[in-house]
């Protein structure tokens, strides 16, 4: 291949311009990022060379080697792991597609607030800019014999050739370091106090050497001290953090931390870290999850799915086992019966960690389930083993204040007669507090939980009752707010309504016989005229709209309930009305049901045509 001059794209020449402007106070992360990849790098070769003989001559060290140079201020960051083939050199440095950066034009702002969380975007290489004028890159791919030579100045281009590596496989990262003003204060990176001190603050936890020449031998400046197999009782909270900074890529500090040792039949070391908020790439479909795998120390993967299930994808840290076999693949690990006995450990200790926090922390707690809570919930219809530990954990809204409250909370705070748990579902907390739905409710002093999640109404559904009381939606029907006392005292009110509003109910029932399966007398309103409620066993109208929303409302086309007011004077005021005149009352009316319940009004044009005919009457 002959030597190419190629353009990045649009996306890498605006990360650049941000990399070479970045403020100062931060430059000193790119060694932490580089570092980090040679260690990846590493990881991929151990692993691999498992099951092939041919990528590593015997007996190879693997390290990370740092050669400063004064006389020419440059530093070179070596590693004799995995290497790149040309077509990965591309892949991964000209272009910034793998890195999820379609959305990076929408974060440019935040990397230009906060720089040091760069890593958490899959771009930590470009960090080099901050400090080099010239990046020069030589890899090559374990298992063959050509190596790529790649080059930039940051200008908007870069040249890559093919030429052989002296050393074999790996990578050599050459920083043509940049010359900076005096009043810059930035550090000398070819210092080696500088060196060994960036090295000791990011990266003391790498399980491999990282060596620079001394005075008079190699040294080597990390401890490569496999953290999660000391005792929780010799750790610092400032070590944990430093090891969830490099093995997370995260640079804010967990909100909790879990470090335990599993013995008897399955013995295993896990270190857990829960993060203080959602990465930037969370809620996007092929965003990977899961827990990094050790066996007797080797990394083995990472991402690891099955030890960890989606509801807790938010979790980091590792699991070092005793017991799995070295040569475990992907799909016997999916298979192995002791990864499942793992995986239901580690969701045990979360589980008890994240109960421990509300119990003990709940201010900690509470800024945990805003960013994660959501998350959390989906364990309800997922992990109906755990339901019980999950329900003394999911937090909700309510009317009874503008905090968080549990579900032990709620029922401590029943009014006396109150039969059911109370909630309803929707997409606005503030349009749910006014809500027609809860009139009765608020006269009674009843409390309602508030649920804004889309994944409520699978939690819900899941959840049917706690502690014997029934979980009970204000938008269905049968609420049964009443005590026995109160049913027999209205018995005879309701008997006259049936009897006096009958002519109407009819003619309500013939105008909506498209729309509606019923048209009854409600018990839940007190101001508002009509309102739509679902049937018992169907869906709300709020689980419709995410269904349809979804595409999956398919042939579900589940009519609602049309109940009245009887004691509304609108209500009042149809009974005198002509047939024509009623029919179009019932059509406003429905229409107005449709909003008040978060739908959209199938003919707005005629709508306000109808409103328009009503106001000109007056």
């Amino acid at each position: 291949m002959a030597k190419q001059t190629q353009a990045f794209n649009a996306e890498i020449k605006q990360l650049l311009d941000l990399m070479i402007h970045s403020l100062y106070s931060h430059k000193e992360i790119f060694l932490r990022e580089l570092v980090s990849n040679a260690s990846d790098a590493l990881d991929k070769i151990k692993f691999q060379s498992l099951t092939q003989d041919n990528l590593m001559t015997p007996g190879t060290e693997l390290m990370v080697r740092l050669e400063p140079n004064k006389e020419h201020n440059t530093l070179k960051i070596t590693d004799n792991g995995i290497g790149m083939s040309p077509e990965e050199v591309v892949e991964y440095i000209g272009t910034i597609a793998r890195s999820g950066t379609k959305k990076f034009a929408q974060l440019n702002q935040e990397l230009k607030e906060r720089p040091e969380l760069i890593g958490q975007f899959g771009v930590g290489f470009y960090s080099s800019f901050m400090v080099a004028d010239k990046v020069t890159l030589h890899t090559q791919k374990a298992g063959t014999h050509s190596g790529t030579l790649w080059e930039s100045k940051g200008d908007g281009t870069y040249t890559i050739d093919e030429i052989p590596r002296a050393e074999g496989h790996g990578t050599s990262i050459t920083l043509h370091l940049k010359k900076f003003e005096a009043d810059e204060e930035v550090q000398d990176f070819t210092d080696v106090f500088v060196l060994k001190s960036l090295v000791k603050k990011y990266s003391d936890f790498i399980a491999y050497p990282i060596r620079m020449k001394g005075e008079t031998e190699d040294e080597t400046l990390n401890s490569q001290k496999a953290l999660w197999l000391k005792s929780p009782s010799e750790i610092t909270k400032e070590e944990y953090k430093e090891f969830y900074h490099h093995l997370s890529h995260d640079w804010n500090d967990p909100i909790k931390t879990i470090h335990y040792k599993a013995e008897g039949t399955m013995e295993f070391n896990a270190l857990l870290y829960i993060p203080t908020q959602k990465p930037w790439n969370f809620n996007m479909r092929d965003t990977e999850y899961g827990l990094n795998l050790y066996i007797k120390r080797v990394f083995i993967m990472a991402d690891c799915k099955d030890l960890l299930p989606p509801y807790l994808r938010f979790v980091k840290g590792l699991v070092d086992s005793s017991d799995l076999s070295l040569n475990v693949s992907r799909e016997i690990l999916q298979q192995d019966r002791q990864v499942t006995q793992i995986r239901k450990s580690v969701v045990n200790k979360l589980l008890g960690g994240l109960k421990d926090m509300l119990t003990k922390e709940r201010g900690m707690y509470e800024m945990f389930w805003n960013e994660f809570g959501a998350t959390l919930k989906e364990g309800f219809p997922g992990d109906m083993p755990n339901k019980e530990k999950l329900q003394e954990l999911v937090l909700f809204k309510s009317t009874a204040s503008d905090g968080w409250t549990t579900l032990e909370e709620y029922i401590g705070r029943m009014k006396e007669g109150q039969k059911d748990i109370y909630f309803m579902t929707g997409d606005d907390l503030g349009k749910m507090m006014d809500s027609p739905y809860l009139e009765k409710l608020k006269e009674k002093n009843y409390e309602v939980l508030l649920m804004a999640d889309p994944i409520d109404e699978w939690v819900t559904d899941s959840l049917r009752e706690y502690k014997e009381k029934k979980l009970q939606s204000v938008t269905k029907e049968d609420l049964n707010l009443d005590t026995e006392e109160e049913k027999k005292k209205k018995e005879e009110e309701t008997k006259g309504f049936l009897e006096r509003f009958k002519p109407l109910l009819e003619s309500m029932k013939d105008t909506l016989k498209d729309q509606v399966k019923d048209v009854n007398i409600s018990e839940r309103l007190t101001e508002t005229p009509v309102c739509l409620v679902a049937g018992s066993h169907d869906p709300s109208a709020h689980m419709q709209k995410i269904l349809s929303q979804m595409g999956q409302d398919k042939g579900l086309n589940a009519k609602r309930i049309f109940e009245i007011n009887p004691k509304h004077p609108v209500i009042e005021k149809m009974m005198s009305l002509s047939a024509d005149q009623q029919k179009l009352w019932t059509e406003v009316l429905y229409s107005q049901a449709l909003l008040n319940e978060g739908s959209s009004i199938p003919d707005p044009k005629k709508f306000s045509k109808q409103l328009a005919e009503l106001m000109l009457k007056q």
